[in-house]
């Protein structure tokens, strides 16, 4: 996929995510970086379990040997529905890392798992959010209040133009 490698992520990935939550600026899961080192592992393992749990998830994120971030499908059990969600690390940003990650997330959930519909969310004021549905074609489904009390705009996804 254009020199990007997208692989689930594995104990030994447990300095990506720390090198994530060591400079990352904005908010993943409803909070912002500086994270303890156990409540990173404990993300991770989180992220490893929801792939033996449902059989999807996050990818990490590479060009070549370089991590670059993740992308991925999540659907914790306490939410009412999946969502594509992505995060990158500050020097990967501007590159269109993550519409090419997520544009093949988005293509194999519709091919692979056989999902008539793929969707995304974000806070009102996550503008880059906002935009990155916008350049994968995604259009507003419905506002829906989540378990966290947050009203958010659904995007519903579609499949890549053949």
């Amino acid at each position: 996929m254009d020199g990007l490698t997208l692989r689930p992520p594995a104990p030994q990935d447990l300095m990506h995510y720390v090198d994530f939550y060591a400079v990352s600026d904005v908010q993943v899961g409803g909070y912002r970086g500086g994270r303890s080192a156990d409540e990173v592992a404990d993300i991770l393992h989180r992220d490893i379990a929801h792939w033996q749990d449902k059989l999807f998830g996050m990818f990490l994120v590479f060009d070549g040997n370089a991590f670059m971030g993740g992308t991925g499908l999540a659907h914790p059990d306490d939410w009412p529905c999946h969502e594509l969600t992505w995060w990158l690390m500050p020097a990967s940003r501007g590159k269109g890392i993550a519409t090419r990650a997520s544009r093949a997330v988005i293509d194999w959930a519709y091919d692979v798992l056989g999902w008539n519909r793929v969707e995304t969310h974000m806070r009102d004021e996550n503008a880059p959010a906002r935009r990155l549905a916008q350049r994968l074609g995604g259009q507003i489904d419905r506002r829906q209040k989540f378990p966290d009390g947050v009203t958010r705009d659904v995007f519903l996804l579609p499949r890549a133009a053949s």
